[in-house]
């Protein structure tokens, strides 16, 4: 089926659909930022699943992260490796940004007792997160 797709600067799927879209309704949108792309695929494209590969050509699936903590259960002041993950990703602690990751490890050490979210995002992946429960100093 053949879909009419906008999206951001960052090639993110802002919104799409199967009916008709005339020229001004993308002028519209052009006004706004977005840029248009029609395609051929199966499903409609979605925000959170779906993004423009790098030549802007079609719409790609997301794929899942699959990094791998060294434990998810800490002592406090023991240090957490998570392996696996994309250079570029970008990391959240409890919904706050951390940066872009360099490289494929991320380490950190839980100073305090608590639970903690750990967030992954990056463009081509399915935002990912986990909770760290850090055991008390008295357990």
């Amino acid at each position: 089926m053949s879909y009419h797709v906008f999206y951001n600067s960052n090639r993110e799927v802002v919104w799409s659909t199967n009916a008709d879209v005339n020229d001004e309704i993308k002028s519209a949108e052009a006004a706004k930022g977005f840029s248009y792309l029609q395609t051929n695929l199966t499903d409609i494209p979605q925000n959170t699943e779906h993004y423009i590969n790098i030549a802007k050509d079609t719409v790609v699936a997301k794929t899942n992260f699959s990094p791998t903590f060294s434990t998810l259960t800490p002592e406090v002041d023991a240090t957490v490796n998570v392996t696996g993950v994309p250079a570029g990703t970008e990391v959240f602690l409890d919904g706050v940004s951390k940066g872009n990751m360099s490289n494929t490890t991320l380490i950190f050490t839980a100073t305090e007792p608590g639970t903690y979210t750990i967030t992954l995002k990056k463009l081509e992946y399915l935002d990912y997160s986990t909770a760290i429960k850090t055991k008390r100093q008295t357990e």
